[in-house]
């Protein structure tokens, strides 16, 4: 067993774009199912480009962890705005309505864990205009 068996870099993972959901961004999944080290859960690394970001505010049963790597934006959740930046950690409660964007000119990039089944399309759920 090699040690580059167990270590990497993020950006070196292939981009996963087959429920990445966020027009002009990436998604990586870091660890979770099929070989990934992690059957309960997903660990995804997300990059919005300048101004990318979830177009309507949605919820589902599931919750989300993140953490913001680097970047400015902006995190909508239960109807209040706060800052999303670098250091900064947010929980997002299953059943509550939110949003992320990047309101910057310069790229956001975070950690996002989900259950399995919440490494889905978000717009194919409940949202609101």
């Amino acid at each position: 067993m090699s040690i580059s068996e167990h270590i990497g870099r993020i950006s070196d993972l292939p981009v996963n774009n087959e429920s990445n959901f966020v027009p002009n961004s990436e998604k990586r999944v870091v660890f979770g199912p099929e070989g990934r080290f992690w059957s309960d859960y997903v660990m995804r690394c997300f990059t919005f480009a300048p101004h990318a970001g979830i177009e309507k505010v949605h919820t589902h049963p599931w919750p989300h962890w993140m953490i913001c790597l680097n970047g400015c934006g902006k995190a909508e959740i239960g109807g209040e705005t706060a800052p999303m930046e670098a250091g900064m950690w947010m929980h997002v409660p299953g059943g509550l309505e939110h949003r992320f964007y990047n309101d910057s000119e310069e790229p956001l990039r975070f950690l996002c864990i989900v259950p399995p089944e919440g490494d889905v399309n978000p717009a194919k759920q409940n949202s609101r205009p």
